[in-house]
């Protein structure tokens, strides 16, 4: 008989429950942090631009001798930057840890030891699909400026492990891809922004386990892991890539808008195809064919 209690699962609980908060409110304060100083610096550059338009009229000779203000957030060498960088990869590492701790707490893992292969079936298959995700990474269709570009359905492999074999399975895979991204040639200007836009942003990609065996649970893995990237890379935008947003424009818009440009048109066309019975079917032939080599 089966014991009500779980001391073991209870603390699981508390440190995910723990970990999550840590890491919630730290990633707000980072972020307001970073918009109080960006609306600062909007503030500064609008009086240095009308400055400038004035010295242009009045006195050409002085324009050259003005300086630009800059993102205080984003200067890499400032005491402010560093304290802010570490608060938010401290706050988003304890977001993932803690959201997988709770997808281990909730998971019925006595049903998930049962369905699981071999570890070497788990790993040929992460590995056929980590491999099969950097070559299709490698079919650009669309290259941005600094760096992101729209690929042939690279992402889906990735979730695809995390969604058969569960989420530990899909996050080692994610971080195994985008180290190996970052080896074949990858836009990289600060260690912070490489672990944002790399191991952090492909473990994303499987770290959503919890919707598999529910109605369109591939599409909704698909796109939650597609989100997770998403937000790794908005937030590498705002602090490392603020410089390239248009005068005027809100460092958080120049982001989301950079973000969706590249990803935004991989994901509908992905969820699309995933989605017409023919590729569902052949999806589900290789989950039964996967069942069968367990068996």
């Amino acid at each position: 008989m089966e014991s009500k209690t779980n001391p073991k699962r209870r603390i699981i609980l508390i440190l995910a429950v723990i970990l999550l908060c840590v890491g919630l409110i730290g990633t707000v304060f980072t972020l307001v942090s970073i918009s109080s100083s960006e609306r600062t610096f909007q503030v500064a550059d609008q009086e240095f631009r009308t400055l400038r338009e004035y010295l242009r009229e009045t006195d050409p000779d002085a324009v050259a001798d003005l300086v630009r203000p800059t993102r205080e957030y984003a200067a890499p060498l400032s005491v402010n930057a560093i304290v802010m960088l570490s608060i938010l990869v401290v706050s988003v590492s304890c977001l993932f840890i803690g959201g997988g701790l709770l997808i281990t707490k909730y998971s019925n893992t006595q049903k998930l030891e049962k369905i699981q292969q071999s570890n070497i079936s788990l790993l040929t298959f992460s590995a056929l699909c980590v491999a099969l995700a950097v070559v299709l990474s490698q079919i650009r269709l669309f290259q941005m400026p600094q760096g992101g570009s729209v690929t042939a359905f690279s992402m889906l492999p990735i979730v695809l492990v995390g969604y058969w074999y569960g989420a530990k399975a899909g996050i080692t895979a994610g971080i195994t891809c985008g180290l190996l991204r970052l080896m074949l040639g990858a836009t990289v200007f600060h260690p912070v922004q490489f672990i944002l836009d790399y191991p952090l942003a492909y473990a994303a990609l499987g770290a959503f386990s919890m919707f598999r065996g529910k109605r369109f649970g591939l599409q909704a893995s698909y796109f939650a892991g597609a989100a997770g990237r998403f937000l790794c890379s908005f937030i590498a935008g705002i602090v490392f890539f603020g410089e390239f947003a248009p005068e005027g424009q809100h460092v958080w818009i120049y982001s989301a808008i950079y973000q969706l440009t590249y990803l935004g048109p991989e994901i509908v066309v992905t969820l699309i195809v995933i989605s017409m019975p023919p590729v569902m079917n052949a999806i589900e032939e290789l989950r039964l064919l996967r069942m069968k080599q367990r068996a």
